[in-house]
């Protein structure tokens, strides 16, 4: 990772962090166009052609021109840049493009990257795609409303722009929240259990119940200036309402914003209902002040921009603007309403669209009895939008109502071909419901995803089911899904690894789903949940998911009659090795199965890694001779394989160190760390290498080893392993004297080892107590609880940053 910031003007790009910043607020950037930007920084006012970024940035596989054209479009809107006149990136017609803006270039040292509490990829805001329209006045009250209140309710029926709204003042606000604004869609959700799991994962906190995950929860945002946006909560919305009280009860500067179909009920809310878009006032005639009025009013304005969007050439005129405003009235200004009507007036003049809604909704009001006006609006209009697609069209909509949370082009394509659609017709589809505002597209990730409002996902499954599809279409989701994450697993070590995780984090709710049908009665497959399950075992050690993937493979195994077979033995490994990183004690026992049942169906990687973690948790154990023949086999059976050779020196450090041999573990696990492309492993190697020479008197190189691991840690967001680094580093201070620094980083330590439910591993423990015992022999337990307690209460991004410094400073200190 480089050790460089680039100042473009108020642009700030933090290589190492991935970070692109304007005017201190963080824009979100595709890794692609992130790793673009590298290269034309790289050479500032040069050329780079077309051919060299391709080869840059994709390496050598096949990518039209449009993909980097929409990258570079990217880079230009992160930077406010105008391709017309550029003072950034210049277009080098048939060429390429060159860096042309200010440049000043920052060298730091490795060891500089910096811990900062913000929202990780899974819960940033989504980039804005469309002005928002017509607003004004609800944005305006938002701010005022939560100048004096800390919990807002955004309510409204389906369609009427919430999200919007909530995403467009949550990024007008941002600067307000130095401790980021944190964004979760609470549609996947059946009850607050799931949601505060997946707080807990973006916030790196662990608990086993719903009361210790809330508690974990608000301990996080404690003391911080933060904002969560809540969105599409009316499914669980007092369930919610109950965890929104309790943080906001713990937390004096978090401000919630949520969006729902009703409120959340929990005392000190205050609600703040979105009309429809305001319509024309009346009367009106056609004279140019009065056509003037007309598409100032936001429901007209909004109806003439996303028409335009399709047909540059239409404009309100004194020949259609009664139709225009009668359009308007009849859909009541509900924003959805709205943009698919748009789509109608690219091909259908406006008296045509208003004939046909008048014909619509007077035949669908009596079947939407008992409906709110709106609903019937909108359920009218998605059904007459739904009844001028094409039969392709309308197949391909039904089958994406079973995505959760979004899907990518591929996953589209699996999914479709399950109902005969030829993967060669998708995207041209796809592109026809985005044109019709059926389906919503976000470029700034990567791959791009697409998503469904969740009342057009709503519309569309039910379609799905009436027609009798939903279980082919599941059973080819679920397929998909097995897929995507087994090629993860080939793939996941090689130089993408942050793209891997990155991409996986965004299909948990994809996922679940699958793993859900696959346990069903209507879609039971053991083997295809096992074959998801236990592509994953990387993945989630990697990423810190391990109690998530423990739980996943609990589901996968209960009551399956595959369980011994080769995907079987796979799932086991993922919950045995995931158990080992969560000291849980079926480890030893599941690794043992996996090992048994691999050993059986020939398949040797699995029993290689199963034994390598069983002969690591056995020395842990103080079984060094039970874990010596595993580590033993292990590397028999690794043979050229990098990782399992990797694996076998941690297994075989592990075992040294057991039998009390530190010697000879340290240049075993040291050899090691650059061992496969695992940054999991590594960390650990380092981390041990790091233990192994303190505790024979090396404390520079102890000190350069935790630091190493310290950086991985902050490269990946990977908060409980940064807990080691500082008690390394509190161990270095109290060897040098300084105890009362020391004694602040064991509190500041345990205080991530507590929220995230890790304890400290066997062979950390003597040194942990020795250094404990020493800072409080010198201090005096007073002295020593107090330093202590002020650690625990630090923010964790200070206590890593610290440990940073100090880890460069004792790095640096001559050996004694």
């Amino acid at each position: 990772m480089e050790a460089v910031t680039y100042l473009c003007g108020e642009v700030r790009v933090e290589p190492g962090n991935r970070r692109l910043s304007r005017a201190g607020s963080e824009i979100p950037l595709e890794p692609k166009a992130f790793a673009a930007l590298l290269q034309l920084l790289a050479r500032p006012g040069e050329l780079v052609t077309r051919d060299e970024l391709l080869d840059a940035v994709w390496g050598h596989r096949y990518v039209t021109p449009a993909t980097l054209n929409r990258v570079v479009t990217l880079l230009r809107r992160a930077f406010g840049d105008d391709a017309n006149a550029p003072r950034f990136i210049d277009t080098v017609h048939g060429a390429g493009y060159r860096y042309v803006g200010p440049l000043q270039r920052q060298e730091s040292s490795a060891a500089e990257l910096r811990a900062r509490f913000a929202p990780p990829v899974s819960a940033r805001l989504p980039a804005r795609l469309d002005a928002l329209v017509g607003r004004e006045r609800e944005l305006a009250r938002l701010g005022e409303l939560l100048a004096q209140h800390r919990g807002i309710t955004l309510v409204g029926a389906g369609g009427m722009g919430k999200t919007q709204c909530a995403l467009e003042f949550a990024r007008e606000s941002a600067r307000l929240f130095p401790d980021g604004v944190w964004f979760f869609d609470l549609v996947p959700f059946e009850n607050t259990l799931g949601w505060l799991k997946s707080m807990a994962d973006a916030l790196s906190v662990r608990a086993d119940t719903e009361s210790g995950l809330r508690a974990q929860v608000c301990a996080a945002f404690q003391g911080r200036k933060a904002m969560l946006v809540l969105d599409n909560c009316e499914r669980i919305a007092t369930a919610v309402g109950e965890v929104v009280l309790e943080l906001l009860h713990s937390c004096e500067e978090l401000r919630i914003l949520a969006t729902s179909q009703r409120s959340l009920s929990f005392r000190g809310e205050h609600l703040l209902s979105l009309p429809p878009l305001a319509l024309p006032d009346q009367p009106w005639d056609a004279e140019p002040d009065s056509l003037a009025r007309i598409a100032a009013a936001p429901a007209v304005k909004l109806l003439l921009l996303r028409t335009q969007a399709l047909q540059s050439g239409f404009a309100l005129s004194a020949e259609n603007a009664r139709s225009i405003v009668r359009i308007c009235e009849r859909l009541d200004g509900v924003p959805l309403a709205l943009e698919l009507a748009a789509v109608r007036l690219a091909t259908l003049s406006p008296d045509e669209v208003l004939e046909r809604l008048e014909q619509r909704f007077s035949f669908l009001s009596d079947s939407a009895a008992g409906r709110a006006d709106r609903h019937q609006t909108l359920a009218a209009l998605l059904e007459w939008s739904f009844g001028l697609l094409s039969a392709a069209e309308r197949r391909l909509l039904e089958a994406l109502g079973v995505f959760v949370q979004g899907w990518t082009a591929e996953a589209a394509e699996h999914v479709a071909g399950a109902i005969g659609m030829p993967a060669a017709s998708v995207m041209p589809l796809l592109g026809a419901l985005v044109s019709k505002s059926l389906v919503s597209v976000d470029p700034t990730l990567s791959p791009t995803r697409y998503r469904l409002l969740e009342s057009v996902r709503e519309f569309a499954l039910g379609k799905l089911r009436e027609g009798g599809a939903e279980a082919l279409v599941r059973r080819a989701h679920l397929a998909y899904y097995c897929l995507l994450a087994e090629r993860s697993r080939r793939e996941i070590l090689l130089p993408s690894v942050p793209q891997w995780n990155q991409r996986l984090k965004h299909e948990h709710g994809n996922i679940d789903a699958a793993l859900e049908w696959s346990r069903s009665a209507a879609g039971r497959d053991d083997e295809a949940a096992l074959r998801l399950v236990g592509a994953l075992m990387l993945y989630a050690k990697c990423t810190g998911e391990g109690r998530r993937a423990i739980e996943w493979g609990q589901r996968a195994l209960a009551d399956s009659a595959l369980v011994h077979s080769a995907a079987g033995a796979r799932t086991l490994l993922t919950v045995g090795v995931n158990c080992f990183i969560v000291r849980h004690p079926l480890c030893g026992p599941t690794l043992a199965e996996a090992a048994d049942i691999a050993a059986r169906a020939c398949d040797h990687w699995t029993v290689t890694y199963a034994c390598g973690y069983a002969a690591c948790e056995l020395a842990l154990r103080g079984d060094a001779e039970a874990a010596q023949l595993l580590a033993e086999r292990t590397r028999a059976l690794a043979g050229e394989d990098a990782l399992l050779g990797g694996l076998a020196s941690l297994a075989q450090g592990f075992v040294c160190i057991a039998r009390g041999e530190l010697p000879q573990a340290l240049p075993i696990l040291a050899a090691a760390i650059d061992q496969g492309a695992d940054d999991h492993q590594s960390h650990f190697l380092e981390m041990y290498a790091g233990l192994c020479s303190y505790a024979l008197g090396d404390l520079p190189a102890a000190a350069s080893m935790w630091s190493q691991s310290l950086q991985r840690s902050i490269r990946l967001r990977h908060v409980r392993g940064a807990a080691g680094s500082i008690e390394g580093t509190a161990y270095l201070d109290i060897q040098r004297g300084e105890f009362a620094t020391g004694a602040w980083g064991l509190g500041a330590a345990q205080a991530i080892r507590d929220a995230t439910s890790m304890p400290l591993l066997e062979f950390w423990r003597p040194h942990h107590a020795a250094a404990v015992a020493a800072a409080r022999e010198a201090l005096g337990s007073a002295q020593f609880e107090q330093a202590w307690a002020q650690g625990a209460h630090v923010r964790t991004e200070t206590a890593v940053n610290q440990a940073v410094s100090r880890l460069r400073q004792h790095a640096t200190l001559t050996r004694h």
